[in-house]
């Protein structure tokens, strides 16, 4: 009786195994996004990205065509977890076995085409890796070179008046040819002048404002071309003190300066404007 049991028990168990080897679809065998290959469909440095049975992550994504029913989709976070999804176009799989494969992990996707593919139904499953996240390159930290500028040195302008009413001051000087623009600088100080004008334009006269009326300036104009600053204007011509009638009503003394120190480095120009 005991065998009888047992022989019938082997025989459903037989049947069972069949029917599960039957209805069971052969999966293919997708290739790893840590070494991705086959054809690069779209790749993405960046922004917001959508799983497969999932909400939206941010990094890069990468969609590769394995052959011609797979594909592998290969997501990257900013911190190096990555999210494989194995794409599989299963038009020829009956209902069980698409049943199987959704009890195995596997995505049902009746459609592709709200994913960039075509209008055919997938399977998609979800798979972590490790991968190298996208950084874009920066600067290496410590000190960094000085810009060097390669422009020709103009010759100085000459400056030919300044002409003082209150807080205004109109400052004229000769055109050098080489000059791209003209920058000014000025200050209260024989030597020391903290507030400038670093570009003019291409002009020979520029209307300094917002001078204090009760105090005497000293200016000098330097030319330069492109990157490449002139030395600060050259000797004075006759009459270089110019009388100007400030706001209050008092003869304020204006004196242009030539020469005196040099503000301006052969790499660059440092002023900063006077509120």
């Amino acid at each position: 009786m005991l065998k009888k049991l047992g022989f019938i028990f082997a025989q459903i168990l037989l049947i069972f195994l069949m029917t599960s080897v039957v209805n069971a679809a052969v999966v293919p065998v997708f290739p790893s996004c840590s070494n991705p290959q086959g054809t690069l469909k779209v790749s993405y440095d960046g922004g917001t990205h959508y799983i497969v049975g999932g909400s939206g992550v941010v990094g890069t994504d990468a969609v590769y065509y394995t052959s011609d029913l797979t594909l592998i989709q290969c997501f990257c976070a900013d911190d190096g977890s990555g999210i494989q999804t194995n794409w599989w176009k299963i038009d020829a799989l009956s209902q069980s076995e698409i049943d199987q494969l959704v009890k195995l992990g596997w995505h049902y996707v009746p459609s592709g085409l709200s994913w960039g593919l075509d209008d055919s139904s997938y399977m998609a499953k979800n798979e972590a890796y490790s991968c190298k996240p996208y950084n874009p390159p920066k600067d290496p930290p410590g000190p960094k070179d000085p810009p060097v500028c390669t422009a020709p040195r103009p010759v100085p302008p000459q400056l030919v008046s300044v002409i003082r009413n209150g807080s205004e001051a109109v400052v004229t000087w000769t055109k050098v040819d080489l000059a791209t623009h003209y920058t000014l600088a000025y200050g209260t100080e024989i030597g020391n002048y903290p507030y400038g004008v670093p570009n003019t334009g291409n002009v020979t006269s520029y209307t300094v404002k917002a001078l204090d009326p009760s105090k005497t300036y000293y200016f000098l104009v330097y030319a330069v071309n492109d990157c490449m600053p002139s030395e600060p204007s050259g000797s004075a011509p006759q009459g270089s003190a110019v009388l100007g009638l400030a706001a209050t009503g008092d003869s304020a003394l204006l004196y242009s300066v030539f020469g005196g120190a040099l503000l301006l480095t052969t790499s660059g120009i440092a002023l900063r404007k006077r509120k």
